[in-house]
C-alpha cells in the first residue's frame, strides 16, 4: 500500500481511461501496451545466444525512462525491430513519408512475389538474393524495356510452425501497370516458384495496410483460438535474417524514407499540468511511475487477458 498521502496534481497525468484523455494520453497508453508486449517477448530472446543479442538488450530497456517537461514527454528509442514501440513509430513514419507520394503517381498496382518456403540455414542468404533480384528486375524494366516505373517494395517473412520453414516474400506497389511484367521477370529467376503463388491487383487501402504493417509477425493467433503463439527461435532467425537490411526500398521518383528513429520523439499531452518530472518503468505494474511520488502512475495500463503462449 502506498503511504505517500494525497498526490500532487503536478505529478499526475489524465489517462486515456478517463473522459479527459486526449490524443497525447491515448498515445502514452498505446506506448504502455507496446512496452508490455516488447518486454514479455524480448525477455525470452535475451536468453538465446544470438548474434544480435545487443539489439534485444536495447529493445528490452527502450523507453524505461520518460522525462516530462510541462506538456511534453520524451524518451530514448532503441531502433530495434524487436521493439513494438519503435515498430509503431517506424510504421507511422513510413506511412507519412511514402503513402502520398505513391498516390501522386496515379493508378497503382499491388504485387506480391513469393518463392517456396526455405529452412533457417539459408534464410538470410535467400533474403539477400530476393532483394538483389528485384532491384535487377526494376533495372531491366527501366533500361531495357523503357518503362520508367516508380514505387516501393518491402520484404516480409512469416514462419510456418507445422513445417518449421520460413516464407520470405515481397510486397510491391508500382505505377505503369507493371505487375504482370514484374511477375514474369520474377518467375524467370525463380523457376521453382509457381505463377498461382504470385499476385497482382489494383492497389487499394487494404494494399497500403498490407505494405506498411510490420515486416515480421512477432506473434500469431494461437491454434487453440485463445491468445497468441510466439515461437522464440523462429523470431530470432527472422530478425537475424533482416539485420542491417533495408526492409523498404523505394525506386524511381519515390524518395527514400530512413528507417531510423530520432532519439527524442515527443508526445504532447495538453491535459498535463505544467511541471518537470521523470517517470521510470515498473515491471510489476507494467506502467511508468513518478520517481518523486512513486504512487503516481503515468497511464494506468492494464494488460489484456489474452495469453501469450511462448515456444522455445
Amino acid at each position: 500500500m502506498c503511504n505517500a498521502g494525497p498526490l500532487d496534481k503536478l505529478a499526475q497525468v489524465p489517462t486515456a481511461t478517463t473522459n479527459s484523455g486526449g490524443v497525447g494520453t491515448r498515445n502514452l497508453l498505446k506506448r504502455a501496451r507496446s512496452k508490455y508486449y516488447t518486454n514479455r517477448i524480448v525477455g525470452h530472446l535475451l536468453y538465446r545466444n544470438s548474434p544480435i543479442h545487443k539489439q534485444y538488450q536495447r529493445a528490452y530497456y527502450c523507453n524505461t525512462h520518460i522525462v516530462q517537461n510541462g506538456k511534453t514527454f520524451t524518451s530514448k528509442y532503441c531502433n530495434s525491430r524487436a521493439c513494438h514501440i519503435c515498430n509503431r513509430i517506424r510504421t507511422a513514419k513510413f506511412i507519412n513519408g511514402y503513402k502520398q507520394p505513391l498516390l501522386d503517381l496515379g493508378a497503382l498496382e499491388f504485387t506480391t512475389l513469393t518463392i517456396p518456403n526455405v529452412r533457417h540455414q539459408v534464410l538470410r542468404d535467400t533474403v539477400t538474393r530476393m532483394c538483389k533480384d528485384f532491384t535487377n528486375i526494376i533495372r531491366v524494366l527501366r533500361e531495357r524495356r523503357g518503362i520508367k516505373v516508380s514505387g516501393i517494395r518491402k520484404i516480409e517473412i512469416t514462419y510456418n510452425s507445422t513445417t518449421d520453414t520460413y516464407h520470405p516474400h515481397l510486397h510491391v506497389i508500382t505505377d505503369q501497370s507493371t505487375g504482370e511484367t514484374i511477375i514474369a521477370e520474377w518467375l524467370a529467376r525463380y523457376p521453382d516458384a509457381t505463377r498461382s503463388a504470385q499476385d497482382t491487383r489494383k492497389c487499394d487501402e487494404n494494399s497500403f495496410n498490407e505494405l506498411f504493417k510490420y515486416t515480421t509477425k512477432i506473434a500469431a493467433k494461437a491454434k487453440s483460438g485463445k491468445g497468441f503463439d510466439v515461437h522464440i527461435p523462429a523470431l530470432d532467425m527472422i530478425l537475424i535474417a533482416l539485420d542491417k537490411k533495408r526492409t523498404f526500398q523505394s525506386f524511381g521518383t519515390i524518395k527514400k524514407v530512413s528507417e531510423d528513429i530520432e532519439e527524442l520523439q515527443a508526445v504532447v499531452v495538453e491535459e498535463a499540468q505544467h511541471a518537470y518530472t521523470e517517470w521510470a518503468y515498473n515491471e510489476t505494474t507494467n506502467d511508468w511511475h513518478n520517481i518523486y511520488i512513486p504512487c503516481a502512475r503515468l497511464t494506468r495500463y492494464k494488460p489484456p487477458e489474452l495469453e501469450l503462449i511462448i515456444y522455445h
